[in-house]
């Protein structure tokens, strides 16, 4: 059995394949600088696969599935059954080619993949998923994925949060490469009621970027929340603490759909404090570099472009 050893803010989920170690080189390249290959590790999940073309696919968004459901659930619970004890407290989640097992707390959850008649997406279901279970055992140990961009200026942490083509990508590819956190899924922690912004591998820009092996070590204290919007001027705006908690807790926790209830409510506090603790704002911008001088980063003549 293979196993590969994934490190994301200091939680190390060990990801064993059976039979076959059929995914282990493409998830160390896809997670360069955030892979171990042997030791301890905080959570396990192992991957079944079935190369049979027979199951059709889930939707292209995750979403929880219940045991009760038929047509796909009816085909792939059975099989999830047999490898990982399921209860009706379960988190069950499909996407694409995979289906996601994690009993809520139990440090330990599976992902089942499979083929289909026509066109398949095994290693990008397995991304996927993979990514929906370090969301929710992230928040289980009190921290968060956020959707957003999280840079390191100067000495300083920011977090840039807005919609899907808000300029997330944008303020990352302008950034210096080596303060870019993740333009996707920085994670939030606290120590000592003092917030912090880690890496993490999930990325949509360079996600095949090579990576120094201690990239998961990579932090920074987080002393602002910026809410993105795209303008003709420049300008840096103070927001209240209650509408920057309101559209957080609704558009930028990954994985805030498929939590249960419990869990739920608690990233619900933790968000408060986090708005509590650490001002926002609004930054109205244009698609250059010439915002990361209101943070006391220098201004590039021609920034490192991303892909629109």
């Amino acid at each position: 059995m293979g196993k590969t050893i994934l490190v994301v803010a200091g939680t190390s989920v060990a990801v064993e394949e059976k039979p076959l170690e059929l995914f282990r080189d493409p998830l160390r390249d896809l997670y360069r600088g955030f892979i171990r290959s042997r030791g301890p590790a905080t959570h396990q999940v192992t991957v079944t696969y079935s190369p049979e073309a027979a199951t059709p696919r889930f939707k292209a968004v995750p979403a929880r599935i219940l045991p009760d459901h038929r047509g796909n659930s009816g085909r792939i619970l059975p099989v999830i059954d047999g490898h990982y004890p399921l209860s009706e407290s379960s988190l069950l989640v499909g996407f694409l080619n995979g289906a996601l097992a994690y009993n809520p707390f139990s440090r330990k959850g599976h992902i089942h993949l499979f083929r289909s008649p026509g066109k398949n997406y095994i290693l990008g279901s397995l991304y996927k998923l993979l990514f929906c279970l370090m969301a929710v055992v992230l928040a289980e140990e009190g921290k968060l994925m956020v959707h957003g961009a999280g840079l390191r200026i100067g000495a300083k942490g920011h977090l840039f949060l807005g919609a899907s083509g808000a300029g997330k990508s944008t303020v990352a590819g302008y950034a210096e490469s080596e303060g870019v956190l993740s333009d996707d899924a920085p994670i939030v922690t606290r120590d000592r009621g003092l917030f912090k912004i880690h890496a993490s591998p999930f990325s949509q820009i360079d996600l095949f970027r090579e990576k120094p092996a201690d990239q998961h070590r990579l932090e920074t204290p987080l002393t602002r929340l910026v809410f993105l919007h795209q303008a003709r001027h420049l300008r840096l705006n103070p927001r209240d603490k209650r509408t920057a908690l309101a559209e957080l807790l609704q558009n930028h926790v990954h994985g805030m759909d498929i939590m249960n209830e419990d869990l739920k409510r608690q990233v619900f506090h933790y968000c408060c404090d986090l708005c509590e603790s650490v001002p926002a704002f609004d930054l109205f911008f244009q698609k250059n570099g010439r915002f990361l001088s209101l943070f006391g980063g220098p201004v590039p003549s021609s920034g490192r472009q991303t892909p629109q």
